[in-house]
């Protein structure tokens, strides 16, 4: 597969609605699914580059795969570290657990943490980081055994059981048992079905199968599209949200990232490469990162236009740094197998 400027279209769009969520833009109750964009995602992307070279070399290097996303996704998060490090005990000198935040965000457990009340809370968007980061580490040895079943179709069928089962879960454990939503939002069994909805879409097409010419009609994406704003414009309370809002969501990125798939100089695919969406989604990683203790900070006494205006402007600056000081060399450095070179640089 190509690189796909259109897929950092919509990670340029999924940061935009995070950080308009984070800097508590009114009007936009649901914004946060710019996160569920994210997982869908990175499902399906990571799905494409494990089973390329899957079919490449008849196996999968998984010492140089988590080296790889290692090396792709820890360096700009050390700086992060690092500032935090440095700034937090100045901005925040009455908050007593720096070191502990500080030490559970390097080891990608802060969902753990937050479940059980710890923190990180003036880094607690690395719950999504801990989250990702699991998964990198599960779903190929999952996708292995997968592999193993020399079965295309029963291996989808296992598959998607496995996503309606995590959806049903989550939903089950919401409204009938007694699992907050605030739980449920930060926990990994909890919100695995985004990334395994998109590694289905990712073996399905990865795979070479066909998709339904019927299912790629004008008003189902219009549709889609739709979904996605009512979910981001309609007020509700945390539990629905989650329960129903949410598969609702990545359902919908799902039928995105097949549109994009079939239709590559279709009208949206044309939309979301615009040279300025494509910038900011290539920044996307460094901008999630830095975004939020800013935003935090200035939350304490501003408003909240200046709250994004300035909490966006100064994750920029060193989203931009890590991405052609950091980000960039450290990917031309590191060896990457032929599949990878193309499809990994939107990882």
């Amino acid at each position: 597969m190509p690189y796909s400027p259109a897929l950092d279209g919509l990670r340029a769009t999924a940061i935009l609605l995070v950080l308009l969520f984070h800097g508590r833009m009114p009007g936009l109750p649901g914004a946060n699914v710019g996160v569920d964009v994210f997982f869908v995602l990175s499902g399906y992307l990571i799905t494409r580059i494990l089973l390329a070279e899957h079919q490449a070399a008849g196996s999968l290097d998984l010492r140089r795969f988590y080296r790889q996303r290692l090396l792709r996704l820890t360096p700009p998060l050390l700086l992060l570290l690092l500032l935090y490090a440095l700034l937090a005990p100045l901005l925040w000198p009455d908050y007593y657990f720096h070191v502990r935040d500080w030490v559970v965000v390097l080891i990608y457990q802060a969902d753990l943490a937050l479940v059980f009340g710890m923190g990180p809370l003036k880094m607690l968007h690395a719950w999504s980081l801990a989250i990702e980061e699991r998964f990198y580490l599960l779903w190929p040895l999952a996708l292995l055994g997968l592999l193993a079943l020399k079965n295309l179709r029963i291996a989808l069928t296992v598959l998607l059981t496995s996503v309606l089962l995590a959806g049903l879960w989550r939903m089950a454990a919401l409204q009938f048992w007694d699992v907050s939503s605030g739980e449920a939002y930060y926990r990994f069994d909890m919100r695995i079905s985004g990334l395994l909805l998109g590694a289905c879409l990712g073996m399905w097409i990865g795979s070479g199968l066909r998709v339904p010419a019927h299912l790629l009609r004008r008003h189902w994406l219009m549709l889609a599209w739709l979904v996605l704003l009512a979910v981001v414009l309609y007020p509700t309370d945390d539990k629905g949200r989650l329960s129903f809002g949410l598969p609702l969501v990545e359902i919908t990125v799902l039928y995105i990232l097949l549109w994009l798939h079939c239709r590559p100089q279709g009208l949206l695919s044309k939309t979301l490469t615009s040279p300025p969406l494509v910038y900011v989604g290539q920044l996307s990683y460094g901008l999630y990162l830095f975004h939020y203790p800013v935003m935090e900070y200035l939350k304490l006494q501003q408003p909240w236009w200046l709250v994004l205006l300035a909490g966006t402007s100064i994750a920029f600056v060193f989203a931009v740094f890590s991405h052609h000081l950091i980000e960039r060399p450290i990917r031309r450095w590191r060896r990457k197998p032929a599949q990878e070179k193309t499809l990994g640089t939107i990882i």
